[in-house]
């Protein structure tokens, strides 16, 4: 009887704490979910300080990763997402790591590091990530302006469409910033409408026609103190609206820059998007 009860005790001991590990990291699970990514995270490290040997370590310390991405925590995201590969580099969740740190490089900006990524992940040997790699390389390429070398990456693909859309943008439409500076320099406001911007057009030319009409009159009635007060602020009026101008012009040629991205984006539909609550990698490309 008492090996027959050692052996109950064996059994039932090893399964609650089977049970007791996948509760552990189903409760991380639904915390990032729910959207508690720093609980979440607490949960994961947990997990995998006491489960030493268990085979979804990697996919802890990937989920780790997706959440610190999550809350935008992207210098600590990407160590999180290294330890994957180094960890566990013959694990599927390795390659899944590799193009979230670069996919989340480029979303937040840092277009140099996304591009030293993905130039590693083009020379994958899964032809669909190669393709994936070269197109977000592109872009990146296309996000510093650099059209000619975005064009050699999009070629990789071979999609004949995607040659004829860059066409487009080299014709997008474009303000010239010297243009606009110089219209609000002879006529307050006329840059802010030759850059589509008619409030700030109107709110110029009445602001700086207000103050001209001001240190006038007052020069005329002899309040030469006053005049020159006006006629100051008249000046820092004045070269705000000219800065104002050419800024527009900049803002306007990077908004048709942004918005064609966004539909090559749409178009291949490639981006670093939500699943349950958590960052992930998705791409389809739509011939």
């Amino acid at each position: 009887m008492s090996i027959i009860s050692a052996i109950l005790f064996l059994i039932l001991t090893t399964s609650t704490a089977s049970a007791a590990q996948a509760d552990q990291l189903s409760f991380a699970d639904s915390l990032a979910t729910e959207g508690d990514h720093y609980r979440a995270i607490t949960e994961y490290k947990r997990f995998l300080h006491y489960q030493l040997d268990d085979t979804r370590r990697a996919y802890a310390q990937l989920q780790i990763a997706r959440s610190l991405i999550a809350g935008e925590r992207w210098q600590q995201a990407d160590a999180a997402l290294e330890k994957v590969w180094i960890n566990f580099p013959d694990s599927k969740e390795a390659e899944q790591a590799k193009h979230l740190h670069a996919a989340a490089a480029y979303e937040r900006g840092d277009f140099d590091s996304a591009i030293e990524r993905y130039t590693v992940l083009t020379k994958a040997s899964n032809k669909s990530q190669r393709a994936s790699s070269s197109y977000r390389l592109g872009l990146a390429k296309l996000q510093q302006g650099h059209l000619q070398t975005a064009r050699q990456h999009f070629a990789e693909i071979k999609d004949p469409q995607l040659n004829l859309s860059l066409d487009q943008y080299q014709h997008l439409p474009q303000k010239s910033p010297r243009l606009a500076a110089t219209l609000s320099a002879l006529l307050p406001g006329a840059g802010q409408l030759y850059t589509e911007r008619p409030r700030q057009a109107g709110i110029a030319f009445a602001l700086n026609s207000a103050f001209i009409y001001g240190a006038i009159e007052a020069w005329d009635n002899e309040n030469y103190s006053v005049s020159a007060i006006l006629s100051l602020f008249e000046l820092g009026w004045y070269g705000g609206n000219i800065y104002n101008a050419m800024n527009n012009a900049h803002k306007y040629n990077q908004r048709q820059r942004q918005n064609f991205i966004e539909q090559l984006q749409t178009r291949f539909n490639l981006s670093l998007g939500w699943h349950d609550n958590h960052p992930a990698l998705t791409a389809q490309i739509r011939f």
